[in-house]
């Protein structure tokens, strides 16, 4: 996405969550963001298409951390499902003004509306689904349902406890313990019968629910890949030798999505550009994708 799409999108969620949706108007958001009404009506067609877009960006934000996450080579699986509870968490504490907005009666109730809250709801689910299978392997998928409704419930009350002012746990902690109600669940049903406890509707309404599939390694390189072309692209040509620059990057892609890797000319390259501040962001980012321990 865009920087200036991003932006926009950042200002109205920001709004939203402090006004209410039907408090902030088109031209509030251009204010806030400093560009004209007319460049927003050209990314958007109107204040519930932006709201819709915001609630998308959200849900595609967090998959691209799990997936990232998926790509540290150095961590466990349990270790990385760890981290994504700890993300989880602390992205549901950064915007609870916004997950306040949308669960209230100031948010527009439009079929549209509902059926986007209802794809988040299943995106969550099948986040949870996805990061149990991946901590504990297959084994646990004659009951997956059960570890997913014991995980979520878990999930729930902490996020719940996380917003209170005068009970926030310590978000350190939480994943541990989550993690040794699942180990004693898991390790319980692997003993025993290891079928489900649950019944068949139950267990239908949650494999109805829409897929989450995150983004592979070459979809998270080409998107990390794309912001460093732009982030060069804005750099001034009187400071920096762009086309210089613009040709390391691209021969860094070469280089990443070719069969037989050299492996010294992708570390050269990224060091290269990763002394100028402005790309240090990508390439740290290219780096935690693209380099094993």
């Amino acid at each position: 996405m865009k920087d200036k799409k991003a932006d926009i999108l950042t200002a109205a969620k920001k709004l939203f969550a402090q006004k209410g949706y039907s408090n902030v108007s088109m031209q509030a958001i251009a204010e806030e963001c400093k560009v004209s009404k007319a460049s927003i009506y050209k990314l958007f067609q109107s204040k519930e298409d932006l709201l819709l877009a915001l609630i998308k960006y959200n849900q595609q934000e967090m998959l691209k951390r799990g997936a990232m996450l998926n790509a540290e080579s150095a961590l466990t699986p349990k270790e990385k499902f760890a981290r994504k509870i700890a993300l989880e968490i602390t992205e549901f504490r950064e915007n609870r003004q916004f997950i306040n907005f949308i669960s209230n009666d100031t948010s527009p109730h439009t079929a549209v509306f509902k059926e986007h809250l209802k794809q988040t709801r299943s995106m969550i689910i099948c986040w949870h689904r996805d990061s149990i299978l991946q901590a504990y392997g297959e084994d646990v998928k004659p009951f997956i349902w059960d570890l997913v409704i014991i995980f979520h419930g878990l999930m729930r009350e902490f996020l719940f406890l996380s917003i209170i002012k005068n009970t926030q746990p310590d978000i350190e902690t939480i994943p541990s313990f989550i993690m040794m109600v699942m180990d004693l669940v898991v390790e319980k049903k692997k003993a025993g019968d290891p079928s489900t406890s649950l019944n068949e509707d139950i267990i239908a309404s949650f494999r109805n629910s829409t897929s989450c599939r995150m983004p592979n390694k070459e979809e998270l390189l080409s998107g990390h890949l794309q912001k460093l072309k732009e982030a060069i692209g804005s750099l001034s040509k009187e400071e920096y030798d762009v086309d210089e620059l613009q040709s390391a990057a691209e021969l860094l892609k070469e280089e990443l999505f070719t069969k037989e890797q050299r492996s010294f000319l992708i570390q050269a390259l990224l060091d290269y550009l990763g002394q100028i501040e402005r790309l240090q962001h990508s390439i740290s980012q290219i780096k935690t994708i693209c380099i094993t321990e």
